[in-house]
């Protein structure tokens, strides 16, 4: 049962993103509040999470990065497929192939998109299909997880009837081929797994009904006869209004905006002061959120560009003003409207990174830049395009030549009322008509069905979904299989190679540990298939038990963990080592959290009680680890490493012919090696590493469909591993090795799930 029946969009979208597993699309017209609600799951979702955006602006914007600094992404079309040879032949693109070499991931990156729950993509009419596509093949490939997205939720959030994704011809003639549209909606990843479609409707902007009516018909392709007579009552072909009557023009291109910003300047006899931009750090020219020099004068009209930032509401965002007093110190500027004058502070905006905190392992904010100055920038005219989130009372518009349907929804939209509007350019109905993949798509709202309904269904998949998550030992069991492998006998020199005995026992332990989870997840999932009113407290009282049993233990591997990494430190040239351990200990101590914070989400459930943030803060206070996290990061010699010089790699390289390849492009080095023909075992002996690592690297290839697995090991083997497969339906590698013959080992076995995983894509 539902317990309100009576929940407004922004609740329901909180409970599918808090308490289910479902991708969400979060859309609204103009001034429904979608930023309000982005800032709001941030301060408040227990999951782990990161924003992006398609643009540097947006980014910044949104308290985020870019796709393709996160994903680490190239410029330019991809193809989620290897084309024939002969196809598009010339054109250049991208595929899942050549992103592979890209990936240059040191541990910092890698360790948080393993952890990532929660992936907020804002701006997302802007968004393609192919870079989406894009994301999904980069999720699964870093994460080991075949399951759309590597198993993140995706929460998208803008407004489709904006401004559309930019593809060029030559481009579309590749896409075209994958896809029905540019738009985010037509990527292949969402093919199986569509988002719930979820609208704000509440209007904050405007509350002039005729004005909302159309608004909504140049929004849902409804414009009619009576709607063109109404806008052509605002038509007025050579108005120019005067430098105090506070109109601001919006308009289609960047010259024409400036054009007019510079022009009416000029007319402005006083003096012009110039107020430059104080940059630290790393802040790229491309996402600066305002003039890095900025041209005032007394008299000139301009816009506040951010909310007060004391918070006292004496401007917003979008706001005009004249300034009315300069001096190379200080601006004073009187608000639209308002009697009195401000002295304006400059304002700081923040150019982010996410990294993992090397205690709690959640994700954080880095501030890597800073770029300060005034929030201020001329604002005689703007582009349609950088208006999107204002609001204006008075508005000249000209957009006779508009290029995408959405801009003039866009520009109309930033309108309090029709009062203040002037048409410098008739609309005809080529421009005001929207696109018709955003109309079809739109439908998807009208057959979803009653979403407060599905959120209790949805809520006990999650629930599952966490609990199996939360006890499946394989990516920690694996983790330690590679890492003991990674000993190689061929160092009987190094530090590294003493400890050889210690991680094979530690192997042998977690593997222990593994067969014992995958007895309990047996039960977990005979429970679940139980019709029964007291399912949730026989599960918590069951996951209670288990977790005294299993997190002592995990523990305990973390303990020995830091205390190799004590002894290792005392030692030289154990850089490498050092930062392998501390990368297994986070795997161990994600696994403990994990099935920690199913105990507090399956309580919750039980009790009916909704979780933040701030319920699972108890988590990550472990006096006990910070120490020895401290410990481990502290050098011989009291010197703190920090991520800039512990996993970055070397400025520079003195020994020329002994150059190591960087670790975070290993994967991509054995797959080079193989399309040149050589066998696993050859690599292997060229690399210095072991013939399971070779295969563990391979089976990742196998999975996304660059390698055919009868490539890497014997098809009979293979169609063996297939058949045991099917018939027993698991993909858990203890499990499997169990039952199959002695002489198929586990790198094999990897391949085999490598290869049916690919083949039930």
């Amino acid at each position: 049962m539902i317990e309100d029946l009576s929940l407004a969009p922004a609740e329901i979208a909180a409970k599918f993103i808090n308490q289910t597993h479902r991708h969400v699309f979060l859309t609204g017209k103009a001034g429904t509040g979608k930023t309000t609600f982005l800032k709001e799951i941030i301060a408040k979702t227990h999951k782990k999470t990161i924003i992006v955006a398609p643009t540097g602006i947006a980014a910044i914007n949104a308290g985020g990065v870019t796709i393709h600094s996160l994903f680490q992404l190239p410029f330019g079309t991809f193809i989620p497929r290897i084309l024939t040879e002969n196809q598009f032949a010339g054109q250049h693109y991208h595929n899942p192939q050549t992103l592979v070499k890209h990936l240059g991931m040191n541990a910092v990156k890698r360790r948080m998109l393993l952890d990532l729950e929660l992936l907020i993509i804002d701006e997302v009419s802007m968004l393609r299909a192919d870079l989406l596509d894009a994301i999904d093949f980069v999720l699964r490939f870093v994460r080991r997880n075949n399951a759309g997205f590597g198993g993140v939720q995706l929460l998208f959030i803008g407004d489709l009837h904006q401004l559309p994704p930019v593809v060029k011809s030559t481009e579309w003639n590749l896409l075209s081929s994958c896809y029905s549209s540019a738009f985010f909606f037509d990527a292949l990843a969402l093919r199986n797994q569509p988002p719930v479609y979820i609208e704000l409707e509440k209007i904050y902007r405007q509350d002039d009904n005729t004005f909302i009516s159309l608004l909504n018909n140049l929004r849902n392709n409804k414009t009619n006869e009576a709607d063109i007579a109404l806008l052509e009552q605002y038509y007025k072909a050579d108005f120019e209004p005067s430098l105090k009557d506070n109109y601001i023009t919006l308009t289609t291109h960047n010259h024409k905006a400036d054009g007019l910003n510079k022009s009416n300047l000029e007319k402005l006899k006083s003096k012009s002061f110039f107020y430059k931009a104080h940059i630290e750090g790393d802040f790229p020219e491309n996402a600066f959120p305002a003039e890095g020099t900025l041209e005032l004068k007394v008299g000139a009209q301009v816009m506040f560009i951010k909310n007060d930032p004391r918070g006292e509401q004496r401007f917003f965002n979008g706001k005009l003003a004249v300034v009315t007093h300069l001096s190379n110190s200080f601006i004073e500027v009187q608000p639209d409207g308002e009697a009195e004058t401000l002295v304006l502070e400059q304002y700081s905006w923040k150019n982010i990174k996410y990294t993992t905190n090397k205690t709690t392992n959640e994700i954080e904010e880095d501030v890597i830049g800073t770029f300060t100055q005034f929030p201020l920038k001329l604002a005689w005219a703007i582009t349609v395009h950088k208006s999107q989130g204002l609001t204006f009372d008075k508005a000249i518009i000209d957009i006779g030549d508009a290029f995408a349907p959405g801009q003039i929804y866009v520009a109309l939209s930033r309108l309090r009322s029709l009062n203040g509007l002037v048409l410098t350019s008739l609309m005809g109905n080529r421009v005001i008509r929207a696109d018709q993949n955003v109309t079809y798509f739109s439908r998807l709202k009208e057959q979803q069905g009653d979403l407060q309904t599905q959120i209790k269904k949805e809520r006990g998949l999650y629930i599952r979904h966490i609990l199996i998550n939360s006890f499946d030992f394989t990516h920690l069991d694996i983790y330690t299989y590679e890492h003991a492998f990674s000993y190689s006998k061929d160092e009987k020199r190094s530090v590294k190679q003493h400890y050889a005995k210690w991680a094979e026992q530690l192997q042998t332990d977690i593997k222990a540990l593994k067969v014992n989870a995958d007895k309990f997840l047996k039960q977990i999932e005979r429970i679940f298939a139980t019709e029964n009113t007291e399912q949730l407290n026989i599960l918590s009282e069951r996951i209670e038990a288990a977790t005294q049993y299993f997190n002592p233990l995990l523990q305990q591997y973390s303990r020995s963990v830091f205390d190799t990494i004590e002894e290792i430190k005392q030692q030289k040239q154990t850089k490498t080592y050092h930062r392998e351990l501390l990368d297994l200990e986070a795997m161990i101590y994600e696994q403990y959290k994990r099935i920690a914070k199913a105990g507090l989400l399956l309580r919750a459930a039980v009790n009916n009680i909704e979780l933040d943030k701030e319920a699972f803060a108890s988590l990550n206070e472990n006096p006990e680890r910070e120490a020895q996290i401290l410990r481990a990061y502290t050098l011989a010699n009291d010197e703190e490493l920090t991520e800039e010089t512990y996993f970055s790699k070397p400025k520079k390289v003195k020994k020329a012919q002994k150059v190591k390849e960087p670790k975070e492009d290993t994967k991509a080095i054995t797959l080079r090696l193989f399309k040149e023909g050589k066998t696993p075992t050859e690599i292997a002996q060229e690399r210095k590493m072991a013939k399971a690592t070779i295969e563990g690297h391979l089976a990742y290839f196998v999975a996304q469909q660059i390698i055919n697995a009868k490539e890497v090991i014997a098809p009979k083997k293979l169609e063996e591993i297939l058949h045991v497969i099917r018939e027993h339906k698991t993909i858990k590698l203890g499990e499997l090795k169990e039952i199959l013959p002695k002489n198929i080992d586990y790198a094999e076995i990897k391949i085999g799930i490598a290869a049916y995983l690919a083949e039930g894509e």
